[in-house]
């Protein structure tokens, strides 16, 4: 082989080098090329689904591409989120991250096929909703926290939700263990039918985000008698926090957000972090999320990482000591 064969092979091998490895760092230096997906695993028309479409958009517009919602839903949100951990590593497939799909189901089912914190990524924080204890407006309800604890304790009753081992049904048997009381669960397909229940008298009282429980509150339907926020609600006036009502420790909320498979470039998860900062930033994406009575979660990836890092000991402590499984 002479001389002049041998250095073009050799600069044909470098250009080739060159070439593949330019392809391989282009979908990170360009990303997204192409729209993104977020998997919500509930139904359309769902509080988790509303949060994912209000900021898919504002995100689509940060990142230069579309961003839709595809909706997965069944087993309390376990098959969407498998399908969310088993996606391709490369950020076009997110999964909306909830309370009960990332916390509390692993707790109440150890034999979920996705380990939050081993096949999951956090990207960021969406929005949280605090949580309202409501019972019907009538005059043989009870009027207050104290009301309802008494009446538990002396007659006992019942509550509803919106299915087993939903955050609305773990929210309530927290309130009821709190306040060593005993109340039976009735558990529902959808928060709607649950809290018409309660409003027509079947059931007692239920424990339901704010955004559910709203429309019947103002309906005149349901009385709301504590709020799990910090403080007063502006859309609640004049009903009680938890601690104000004499129950500090009811003080719980829910939350969502976005998380990617393990795997994905930290550069494609910052960059994806950053289109959702600058989302929910957006003045209009803010007026909707009030609107649906939630507040915003501006938290980036980290923070995102460690909130769920510093919730999911509470849920697993508490689902423990409840008893309460769906792995049966």
């Amino acid at each position: 082989m002479n001389t002049a064969t041998t250095t073009r092979r050799a600069l044909c091998i470098t250009l080739l080098a060159a070439a593949a490895a330019t392809a391989w760092a282009q979908p990170a230096e360009h990303f997204p090329s192409r729209p993104i997906k977020i998997i919500v695993a509930f139904a359309p028309g769902t509080g988790s689904d509303a949060v994912a479409r209000i900021v898919a958009s504002a995100m689509g517009a940060a990142l230069g591409q579309s961003v839709i919602v595809e909706n997965h839903s069944g087993a309390a949100g376990t098959l969407g989120t498998e399908q969310g951990a088993r996606a391709a590593a490369d950020g076009y497939t997110l999964t909306l991250a909830t309370t009960s799909t990332l916390l509390t189901n692993p707790a109440l089912n150890p034999k979920l096929r996705y380990q939050p914190d081993k096949d999951f990524v956090p990207i960021a924080g969406l929005a949280r909703t605090p949580f309202v204890l409501v019972t019907a407006d009538r005059a043989d309800t009870p009027r207050s926290l104290a009301e309802l604890k008494a009446r538990l304790a002396s007659a006992g009753g019942a509550f509803g939700s919106s299915g087993t081992g939903t955050i609305g049904h773990l929210a309530a048997e927290y309130f009821v263990r709190q306040a060593g009381v005993q109340a039976v669960h009735v558990p529902y397909r959808g928060s709607g039918q649950a809290l018409s229940d309660v409003a027509g008298g079947q059931l007692l009282f239920a424990c339901d985000t704010v955004a559910a429980a709203l429309p019947l509150i103002r309906g005149g339907m349901l009385r709301a008698l504590a709020v799990s926020a910090p403080q007063q609600l502006p859309t609640l006036p004049g009903v009680p926090t938890g601690a104000q009502a004499g129950m500090p420790s009811f003080a719980l909320s829910a939350w969502w957000g976005l998380v990617a498979p393990a795997g994905t470039p930290p550069a494609v998860v910052a960059a994806l972090s950053d289109a959702v900062l600058k989302a929910l930033a957006a003045p209009q994406v803010r007026q909707t999320l009030d609107a649906q009575q939630l507040e915003p979660l501006p938290l980036g990836a980290a923070a995102f990482g460690a909130l769920m890092h510093d919730e999911a000991p509470f849920w697993a402590g508490f689902v423990r000591r409840s008893g309460i499984r769906l792995d049966s």
